[in-house]
């Protein structure tokens, strides 16, 4: 799926923030979740609306040549680095992986992520050079004039001083025009994030110049989330998974058994009559409580049929 099919899918065009993303995925979730809408085609769509929100959050079109960046609330000026992201290098970017309970995964969660990253230097406002005073009175010892007109902003060179100017290299950051900073983010991961996905944090890695409208462009930094696996439990779509052995007997009869979920043990009850892969689903217990948690009835058959009649039978 590509990212402009994905911002269709939930109804929203491309420049819909982060907000926006949330609340159309979770709406749409709910309205065609299977164990909501009864339509034939409830399933497909939910799982449709799914993807789009992974390709959206995650950055991961299915499409190689879709190289438009996914949403992030760390940049205000998001539009203007998808315009720009292609010239950066991607060794420029910054990898660093965090790691997560199985929990955090269905419901979401915030990190805060330390790392080092290369900033402008304020001194030299990320030229590496000091100016130094040629003594002219009109430019201020610039060597340039700045002039705004409407909404355009041009330099040149002052007519009095012809400018004349003479620079040295910048002490802080000795010319590079950057200087390592060690920064503390806090990183909203989205539930229903499976091991080993990458978030973009778009705007957050290292600084590498400004563009014409003087805004600072930087590269970006790709979050690898691990998961620490729950036994028992798995991850599908929006839904928890978790499988039940039960006893022959116990599927002819029915019975009540405890389940493990993401908040812990809880009775489920087993119709009588049940068969092999059989579900029972647990309403609003998967990703983001939208989803559910799906209990899959694993039926052992024993390896001698008399023990079963004796206990069908006694007390008849």
């Amino acid at each position: 799926m590509k990212i402009k099919e994905a911002y269709t899918t939930l109804g929203l065009p491309e420049t819909a923030s982060e907000d926006e993303v949330k609340k159309a995925f979770r709406k749409l979730a709910a309205t065609y979740h299977p164990d909501v809408c009864k339509d034939s085609d409830a399933e497909a769509r939910f799982k449709k609306i799914n993807e789009a929100h992974q390709v959206i959050t995650s950055g991961k079109s299915s499409d190689p040549e879709d190289r438009i960046p996914a949403r992030s609330p760390f940049n205000p000026f998001d539009d203007f680095f998808r315009a720009n992201q292609s010239s950066f290098h991607p060794a420029d970017n910054i990898s660093l992986t965090t790691t997560i309970s199985f929990k955090e995964s269905v419901l979401g969660t915030k990190k805060d992520i330390k790392f080092s990253r290369k900033t402008k230097c304020a001194s030299c406002n990320g030229q590496g050079k000091t100016l130094l005073n040629n003594g002219c009175s009109k430019c201020g010892g610039r060597g340039s004039i700045v002039e705004k007109r409407g909404n355009m902003i041009f330099t040149h060179s002052c007519d009095k001083c012809q400018g004349r100017s003479q620079t040295l290299p910048c002490k802080p950051c000795s010319g590079q025009g950057v200087l390592d900073s060690e920064v503390s983010v806090s990183v909203s991961i989205p539930g229903g994030i499976q091991n080993d996905n990458i978030l973009r944090l778009h705007g957050m890695g290292h600084y590498v110049g400004s563009s014409f409208m003087f805004q600072e462009q930087c590269t970006d930094v790709h979050l690898q989330v691990s998961v620490i696996p729950e036994p028992e439990l798995t991850l599908e779509d929006m839904d928890v998974v978790f499988t039940l052995n039960i006893s022959l007997l116990e599927a002819l009869q029915g019975s009540e058994k405890q389940v493990k979920t993401i908040d812990g043990k809880q009775n489920v009850k087993i119709m009588p009559l049940s068969k092999n892969r059989d579900e029972i689903s647990l309403p609003k217990m998967g990703v983001n409580k939208v989803g559910s948690q799906r209990v899959i009835l694993n039926v052992q058959y024993p390896d001698q049929i008399d023990p079963l009649i004796s206990a069908l039978t006694k007390g008849t």
